[in-house]
């Protein structure tokens, strides 16, 4: 964990082969190899996540969509250099995701993984219940892998689950398709002010179309005249 640990740190900083690094290109490749070895471990502990959610989903008779993929070492890095964020604290190293169709299949699976799952819920951001200002809508669940057996190696790693309806997912992806065509990081507030209080807006219309809370400095629907 020591050699994780380091391996964050440098990562913070501008790691490259070129000749002014202070690290040699061994040192520069060993640390590429256990930053990406640790992303790695969570990858069995991330599927394990998905399939659970997968079979709760079918025993409740669900409909909706998963995914998951483990985090990119691009993103990894970007988070590293942004706040004191350590390698070894990342919760979302393996992510899952579960698009419901609507607003009550999300609510009926949160109920059933806090009523019983395989894995201990370390922490949740519920930022449908507690939207954000940007307009981002999805609740967060970090789960600690209960590893057993053969899968001991694994025991306590972290993996995020988001859970969201599919209007949430399609602003999601919205913001991500048109940052990625303007060269603008609408996801993390950067861009042009016009665009990022169009997602604002969008978003509240969505949360009073599902029937879920409005962020507070959002303007308030007004009642359409009879």
């Amino acid at each position: 964990m020591n050699e994780v640990r380091r391996a964050g740190e440098l990562l913070k900083g501008h790691l490259s082969f070129d000749s002014e690094s202070d690290l040699s290109r061994a040192d520069v490749l060993e640390t590429f190899k256990i930053a990406n070895s640790w992303r790695d471990s969570h990858v069995y502990p991330m599927r394990s996540v998905r399939l659970s959610i997968q079979h709760r989903m079918r025993a409740l008779q669900m409909g909706g969509l998963t995914a998951s993929r483990p985090k990119r070492m691009h993103s990894i890095r970007r988070k590293l250099s942004s706040g004191t964020m350590k390698l070894d604290q990342m919760n979302d190293l393996g992510g899952c995701r579960a698009i419901m169709d609507d607003i009550q299949g999300v609510r009926a699976l949160l109920a059933s993984i806090q009523a019983d799952f395989p894995h201990t819920v370390r922490r949740q951001y519920p930022y449908i219940d507690e939207p954000k200002l940007d307009g981002y809508r999805s609740h967060h669940a970090v789960f600690e892998f209960c590893g057993k057996g053969r899968s001991a190696p694994f025991d306590g790693r972290r993996v995020e689950l988001q859970i969201r309806t599919r209007l949430q997912h399609s602003w999601a992806t919205a913001v991500e398709a048109l940052s990625l065509y303007r060269g603008e990081d609408y996801k993390h507030g950067k861009g042009d002010p016009d665009w990022l209080r169009l997602f604002q807006l969008v978003a509240a219309e969505f949360a009073y179309t599902e029937g879920c809370l409005v962020h507070p400095d959002m303007p308030r629907r007004c009642p359409h005249p009879r």
